[in-house]
């Protein structure tokens, strides 16, 4: 308890003394203004150089994309094309087989049975 009272005690001496140093006024002078309104200024012009500079890049991204995507787009019309392309002559070969094997079919009776029952016929 007598720590207690020493401690109490000892806080409410000091407390003037605490008071006092927070309550410490610090001079602003004009030069301090002329100094913060040019940082502020510097701020600014950063600022702007950083949003061209942003501009920039994102300009640069559109760009890529772009590029990218018609890559691409290229790429699959192309696959698409030749695709297209190499299956025509396989269907004209397929019809001529398939001629070709209706034709026979006339002279053999298993085969004919076998292109009925394949939807051929």
């Amino acid at each position: 308890m007598k720590t207690l009272k020493k401690l109490f005690w000892t806080v409410l001496l000091l407390l003037p003394v605490l008071v006092k140093a927070e309550v410490k006024e610090i001079p602003f002078t004009l030069d301090d203004r002329d100094r913060i309104i040019r940082t502020e200024q510097k701020v600014e012009s950063l600022q702007t150089d950083m949003n061209a500079r942003f501009d920039q890049l994102f300009n640069f991204l559109w760009a890529i994309i772009g590029i990218f995507t018609t890559m691409m787009i290229s790429v699959f019309g192309f696959a698409f094309w030749d695709r297209k392309l190499s299956l025509v002559p396989l269907k004209k070969q397929d019809r001529k087989i398939l001629t070709v094997l209706v034709d026979y079919s006339k002279t053999q009776p298993k085969l004919s049975e076998i292109l009925k029952n394949a939807g051929l016929l």
